[in-house]
């Protein structure tokens, strides 16, 4: 089952918040982990991009945002939210 576009996009600025807060984003190396069902039609759309080595026979995989995703969607994201509501927009029960 797909996430939302707007899912993955919190994940990912909810991911470099609580755990990359002061890294530049070309420096991190562990963007998301999802299942390949979730974002494949993000993956094949260029919006996001499997880490090297993994494809659908792995069903879970790590994967980061494209450079545009991120200037575009998430770097704002990470600026304008509070981590609690990331969690929220991401999906997770807080």
């Amino acid at each position: 089952m797909s996430m939302k576009l707007d899912e993955v996009r919190a994940e990912f600025a909810r991911r470099k918040v609580q755990f990359h807060g002061n890294e530049k984003a070309e420096d991190v190396a562990l963007w998301g982990l999802f299942l390949w069902g979730a974002v494949s039609k993000y993956i094949k759309s260029g919006q996001v991009i499997a880490d090297d080595g993994y494809e659908k026979k792995h069903k879970t995989i790590w994967c980061r945002p494209s450079p545009e995703e991120w200037k575009n969607h998430i770097e704002p994201l990470t600026k304008t939210k509070t981590l609690d509501e990331l969690s929220r927009m991401a999906g997770w029960s807080i």
